[in-house]
């Protein structure tokens, strides 16, 4: 587990969580005692408290621990957003607000992508319907749907988009019927030369299928997704995977 990752939670307690779980699994010894006492806290409780939802995290210890894990600017303000997120939900002004900080053009792009289409089929008669409508799928609330600008990224980040669909996959699974969903995988055996090749007719497919099905007088919004990679890592290609970046071991 990375520093990192963090950009990747939407609710700072599970990424302190997880660190949590992932340190006690990896490092003999540790406990939210020894972390408590790393951070500087005087309260042996205060972090079990705090992942337990009891209080919430005060300016001075969001420093600390965006010092523990030695956050660049871009993920101590995340960071930082999460928990004024956290503390916003009782003020929907403010929770709208930080919420729009928070989801920028890297977070949150399909569901933006997603709305932006989806704003475009006639059977919804307002934003309110199609948000409740795509909640499930997008595994987000309503009032947070509405709450993002719904458009096409500009800039995309490609694994941050990957990802999204992954897990809005993952979901399908339970609110999409058999009837309406298809899916398929297989593995297989071919020559590393023709890969390029194999790529090139995969993009022409998408192409095609999209003009074929692709309607301005739509009742329905799909998503369709394809995929080719290869299994084996050829030696050089790859570093060595990343370490948990963490001053204090």
């Amino acid at each position: 587990m990375t520093k990192a990752e963090i950009l990747k939670y939407k609710d700072y307690r599970q990424f302190l969580a997880d660190y949590n779980a992932w340190k006690s699994q990896n490092k003999v010894g540790w406990s939210l005692t020894v972390w408590t006492r790393q951070l500087g806290l005087s309260h042996p409780s205060a972090l079990s408290m705090i992942l337990n939802r009891k209080r919430h995290i005060g300016d001075k210890l969001a420093d600390s621990i965006s010092e523990y894990f030695e956050f660049n600017e871009n993920e101590k303000t995340h960071f930082s957003n999460l928990v004024k997120y956290e503390k916003s939900i009782d003020s929907n002004h403010l929770r709208i607000m930080v919420l729009n900080e928070l989801q920028g053009e890297k977070n949150n792009a399909i569901a933006r992508f997603v709305l932006n289409e989806g704003n475009k089929l006639q059977k919804f008669e307002n934003r309110a319907q199609l948000v409740a409508a795509l909640s499930p799928i997008l595994g987000m609330t309503p009032g947070d749907l509405i709450a993002l600008e719904a458009r096409t990224p500009e800039a995309p980040d490609a694994k941050a988009m990957h990802l999204e669909v992954v897990k809005i996959l993952e979901r399908s699974y339970d609110v999409v019927p058999k009837t309406k969903r298809q899916y398929s995988a297989t593995f297989m055996r071919m020559k590393a030369e023709r890969m390029e090749e194999a790529i090139a007719k995969l993009r022409a497919f998408q192409k095609e299928f999209i003009a074929e099905f692709d309607s301005e007088e739509a009742d329905a919004l799909v998503c369709f997704q394809n995929s080719l990679f290869s299994m084996i890592n050829e030696e050089g290609t790859e570093n060595d995977p990343p370490l948990p970046h963490n001053k204090k071991n």
